[in-house]
């Protein structure tokens, strides 16, 4: 990790304190940065504190946890807002943190699936805001989304970049604001067949997994999917896709096992019951393995 005891690099505001909120102050108190953090609730902060002491290896990181939006604000460089994924709250608070930092403030937002040219609506200057789609958990994954309205300077778009750079991110840029940007429109595309199969009894929710992690997370950590098809062929992919294509789920609607499963208060690792059962215990041990893949993918291709 890190060493905290260098220079300050500047002050990064972190609006929301959950585990993406807590994970991206993790990152710039482990660069030096000073970060002040912001949650309505003392509790979700004391929770915070525990992942950022975890992510810098220190219970000294230099971080500001506060319960007033003000004074998270005051005198911020960067200002990295972390709200849930509502449209009309993220706009409020947007407005608010507008109108309490100095125009050289850099004013990102880490949603996950909003247009950032919808929520910039809520400016006064909505040349300002950009996205910066950070993943879970921030402090591994090596990758962020930087992503534009419609209207966001192109000044803005290169501090976004050298922000993330000097986080220790690689970052693509999203040249169309849609919903859900790139990773996302993938994994959704993807967890949607995944269903499919499942519903209509194709093959069991332990089997998908099993098909992913043996051979498709495998093959995507060396290169990604259209690199693949150039491996495989494109007349192979062309006559595939003639076949395949058209039997691919298209369906628009929320899969119904996710509807049912979250009518039933089983919303996964938080409950202890989602597509499977799930204990503490294994909780913890499959996040574990999880980031040690994650670290080991990363190892390897630094060596390529």
């Amino acid at each position: 990790m890190s060493d905290t005891s260098h220079k300050t690099q500047g002050k990064i505001a972190v609006v929301g304190a959950g585990t993406m909120g807590a994970g991206i102050a993790s990152v710039f108190a482990a660069l030096g940065w000073q970060v002040a953090l912001y949650s309505r609730s003392q509790a979700t902060l004391d929770t915070a504190r525990t992942i950022v002491e975890a992510g810098t290896g220190s219970a000294e990181a230099p971080v500001f946890y506060t319960t007033s939006l003000n004074a998270c604000l005051k005198d911020a460089d960067v200002v990295s807002e972390n709200l849930t994924e509502d449209p009309e709250l993220k706009k409020t608070v947007l407005r608010e943190i507008e109108q309490q930092v100095p125009a050289t403030c850099l004013l990102s937002t880490n949603t996950s699936s909003v247009p950032i040219t919808q929520l910039a609506t809520a400016l006064n200057s909505p040349q300002r805001l950009i996205g910066i789609h950070w993943f879970n958990p921030p402090q591994i994954m090596p990758l962020v989304e930087i992503v534009p309205g419609e209207v966001t300077s192109e000044e803005i778009i290169v501090q976004a970049q050298a922000l993330s750079k000097k986080a220790g991110k690689s970052s693509i840029i999203v040249r169309q604001d849609c919903p859900g940007f790139v990773v996302n429109r993938l994994q959704y595309a993807m967890l949607r067949e995944a269903l499919f199969l499942v519903e209509q009894g194709i093959a069991s929710i332990a089997d998908v997994d099993l098909a992913v992690e043996s051979t498709l997370a495998p093959r995507w950590a060396a290169c990604g999917p259209l690199r693949l098809m150039d491996m495989a062929g494109l007349d192979t992919v062309r006559n595939v896709s003639a076949i395949l294509m058209p039997e691919l789920s298209n369906d628009p609607h929320i899969p119904a096992l996710v509807t049912q499963l979250v009518s039933e208060g089983a919303l996964g690792t938080k409950t202890g019951r989602g597509f499977y059962p799930w204990t503490e215990q294994i909780a913890t041990s499959a996040r574990n393995k999880r980031d040690r893949m994650v670290v080991h993918a990363r190892k390897v291709a630094s060596n390529d």
